[in-house]
């Protein structure tokens, strides 16, 4: 069989366009996948790490500058013992250098306040080390499933002076939170330090 000029030319087009369409189709096709990592402890288990801010939030409806319950604590809701880290940070930083937190019981405790731009600096978070590096509270110790954390913050007090010409509507307090495994893919303890390297 003879092939002419002209069927060279159309099936090297057809072989051209069903070549340039799978291309296509292999550019054009994307999913979204959600990563969710884990560690296999044994042949029988996997230990996931998964934490949940657990907070006691009752705000003001409007600043009176008394103090208002934000009591933060995270939970660890993953089946590993992990070591959790949080930054807290405020919305405004004009609202962060009027307020003042405290992590005592006793909610009028005033000689517990703090001003809140010196809070990471003080002693008022037991079982936290904070480290300016990074802006993260570090919790010292694992928390094992199930467990959680001491409070990091239990109220907060907003006072406007006499003189504030600045907004006076609402602010936010982000609390973000990460955990780590609290032992090696040997099963070995590490310590707080080292399970964040």
């Amino acid at each position: 069989m003879k092939l002419r000029k002209k069927d060279i030319v159309l099936i090297a087009s057809a072989v051209l366009i069903a070549v340039t369409a799978v291309t296509l189709a292999y550019f054009t096709n994307s999913d979204a996948v959600s990563n969710r990592f884990s560690r296999k402890q044994d042949p029988d288990e996997t230990k996931t790490v998964s934490i949940e801010v657990r907070e006691q939030f009752d705000p003001p409806d409007e600043p009176d500058g008394e103090p208002f319950r934000k009591e933060v604590r995270i939970e660890n809701t993953g089946s590993a013992d992990s070591y959790i880290r949080v930054r807290l940070e405020f919305s405004s930083s004009e609202m962060q250098e009027i307020s003042q937190i405290s992590n005592d019981a006793d909610r009028d405790n005033l000689s517990a306040y703090v001003p809140a731009s010196a809070f990471p600096e003080s002693a008022q978070h037991p079982g936290w080390e904070y480290r300016a590096a990074d802006g993260f509270y570090y919790y010292t110790e694992a928390v094992a499933p199930g467990g959680t954390t001491e409070s990091l913050i239990q109220w907060v007090k907003t006072v406007f002076p006499e003189e504030w010409t600045g907004a006076t509507d609402g602010y936010d307090i982000y609390v973000y939170s990460e955990a780590v495994p609290a032992d090696d893919a040997a099963g070995a303890r590490l310590n707080y330090e080292d399970a964040w390297r």
